[in-house]
Formats: C-alpha cells, sequence, structure tokens
C-alpha cells in the first residue's frame, strides 16, 4: 500500500503490481480505492482479455465513459486528451487501472505509453496501475520495451505469505466469524495448510473452506491432519496443481514464480535492479514522512506564536499590559 500511495503522489507514469494468481492483487486495489475515496481522482478500469493495439483506446474511452463507437484512432486520441485535460482543470488527478496486463499485447502497452505522456505544462494528464500475473513483467523485458520500463516509477511484486503469517491470516478469519474453537484445530493444521497452499491466500481460502464443510458434513468437532489430508486428496482431483505433499513448499518450482521463463543471468540482473529501485524509494518516502512531520511541527509552533502575539495586541489595544496593569 506504501508502494501504491507512493506512486500515486507522483502523479504520472507507471505503477506495477504483479504476482502469482490469488495473491490478493485485486484486493489491493480495491483497498487502495478507499484509502483515496476522499481525494478528487477520477478513476477508470478496465480488465484486459487479449485487448490488441487497435482495441486499448475503445477500451479506455469507454472507462472514462466517453463515446468511442465509429471512431478513428486519432479522433479517439483527441478526445481522450481533451478530457483529460478537462479532468485536469477541475484539479482532478486521473487515474487508469488495468487489471490483467499480462494479457494486453505489446502494440496495447504502447499505446497506454503514449497516453502516459500526454502532458500540458510539463505535468502528466494520465497515471497507468499495471495490475498483472508474473507473466506481465517478462512481457515487457522480453519485448524490449525500454521506452515503457523507464516510465514505471513503482514496482512491486505480491508475494505468498510465510508460515507465520499463514497462521495469523487463517485465525483472523476464523475469529471474524465467531468461532469459538469448535472444531477444535489440531497444531498441524496450521503448518499443513501453509505447505499444501504455498502461501497463497486464495488457496488457503479453499483448503480451510473444504476442511471446516467436510467437518460439518462429517460431524467432527475435532480437525486433523488426517481429515486435511483426506480435503486435499478430494481437491487434487479437481486442481491438478495442488502440491502432491504436504513438504514444504519449493517456491522457485512452483508454477507461480516470477522467473520460470527467464534465463537466471537476466533474472538475476533484473531482481538487482529492483531491489536497488525498491531501496531508494524506501528511503524517499521515509524522508518524505520526515520532512512532513518537521514541516507539520513548524507549522504548528507558528500558529502557536501567531495566537500568542494576537493575544498580547489585543491586550495592548484595550490598554492593559499583559499582567494585567494599567
Amino acid at each position: 500500500m506504501a508502494y501504491l500511495l507512493y506512486g500515486l503522489e507522483q502523479g504520472e507514469g507507471f505503477v506495477m503490481i504483479t504476482g502469482a494468481v490469488g495473491t490478493g492483487k485485486t484486493l489491493l486495489i480495491q483497498k487502495l480505492l478507499e484509502e483515496i475515496a476522499h481525494r478528487n481522482v477520477a478513476m477508470a478500469s478496465i480488465a484486459s482479455a487479449n485487448l490488441g493495439g487497435e482495441d486499448i483506446l475503445p477500451a479506455v474511452a469507454s472507462a472514462f465513459d466517453l463515446p468511442y463507437e465509429s471512431r478513428s484512432k486519432e479522433a479517439l486520441l483527441q478526445q481522450l486528451k481533451q478530457h483529460l485535460i478537462e479532468l485536469r482543470e477541475s484539479h482532478a488527478h486521473a487515474l487508469l487501472v488495468v487489471d490483467e496486463a499480462q494479457t494486453l499485447a505489446p502494440a496495447a502497452l504502447e499505446m497506454l505509453r503514449i497516453l502516459s505522456n500526454l502532458e500540458v505544462k510539463g505535468r502528466a494528464l494520465l497515471q497507468v496501475f499495471l495490475i498483472g500475473q508474473s507473466e506481465l513483467r517478462n512481457l515487457i523485458i522480453n519485448n524490449r520495451m525500454e521506452q515503457l520500463r523507464q516510465r514505471v516509477i513503482v514496482s512491486h511484486r505480491m508475494q505468498p505469505l510465510g508460515e507465520g503469517e499463514s497462521l495469523a491470516y487463517i485465525m483472523h478469519r476464523l475469529r471474524a466469524v465467531g468461532w469459538n474453537h469448535d472444531p477444535e484445530l489440531s497444531s498441524g493444521i496450521f503448518v499443513s495448510v501453509y505447505r499444501a497452499s504455498c502461501g497463497i491466500p486464495r488457496r488457503i481460502n479453499l483448503i480451510m473452506d473444504r476442511l471446516l464443510l467436510h467437518g460439518y458434513l462429517e460431524e467432527l468437532h475435532t480437525l486433523d491432519v488426517s481429515a486435511l489430508t483426506t480435503v486435499l486428496n478430494e481437491i487434487r482431483e479437481e486442481m491438478s496443481d495442488m502440491p502432491l505433499t504436504l513438504e514444504d513448499p519449493a517456491f522457485a518450482d512452483h508454477p507461480g514464480h516470477e522467473n520460470r521463463n527467464m534465463p537466471a543471468e537476466k533474472a538475476s540482473q533484473s531482481e538487482k535492479v529492483e531491489s536497488d529501485v525498491s531501496n531508494i524509494l524506501l528511503r524517499l518516502m521515509r524522508e518524505t514522512i520526515r520532512i512532513r512531520k518537521v514541516m507539520s511541527l513548524r507549522k504548528s509552533e507558528a500558529s502557536f506564536a501567531d495566537d500568542r502575539m494576537t493575544g498580547d495586541d489585543s491586550l495592548l489595544s484595550s490598554g492593559k499590559t499583559k499582567d494585567g496593569l494599567e
């Protein structure tokens, strides 16, 4: 969330959020929109489904509630620009959220880059959030979209939960619905669910839902690893990509791993660059917060001093000193 808010404050370029299926990308965006609901943000969103270069402008126009049928590419581009200018004149921040961005054709991504370049008086008219699965990074890198990469001001990967986080997540959801330890969960349940789900929240939800349903149907008041194993065997018949054992997750070999199609050397270089950028952004965010606190403190002190001066002036103007003497 800190990365997203920082990127939003910049008001330009691309913010890119990627991660495996079920790691919470869409939920994160929903929480962001709740966070910025009080701001003057004109937000439009599209869920891309293999959109090509000729499809993206009509999709963006439709997202901003603009007419798009029977209009040429040039007419749509001018119409979008004029609409964005009007939003800027009303002091609104124009934001386009593109979900499932990994399905976009390279030509569609290039058109989004062109839209992000629209500006007036040196100020960008549109900011774009790209939300997608891990393949989105590879799509940009493999197609050598260097100009787009340079426009990405914030990039973050949604990682699976760790073992402790998985436990806390399960307990939170149980307590949220009034769980009173019936059914009782054996100590081995939590680590086993973590291993079977590879720490992916959506899979944790699925496994726990099916486990509790199994306990209800079988009238069980204690759920143990044996019950979980029965449930997992049923799920595997429906989902072939579920882990075959309850061993520790091998994230490097997981189907959703970020760099599975990327040469090792290129992946290593990419990881290093992203790590350096992340560290720089974190330092910038901390410094921004520190400066804001200092400025707020100085403003409070100045306001207090002004109040004191105003109070002293009113006393003097009435012919009294601060001690109340004539």
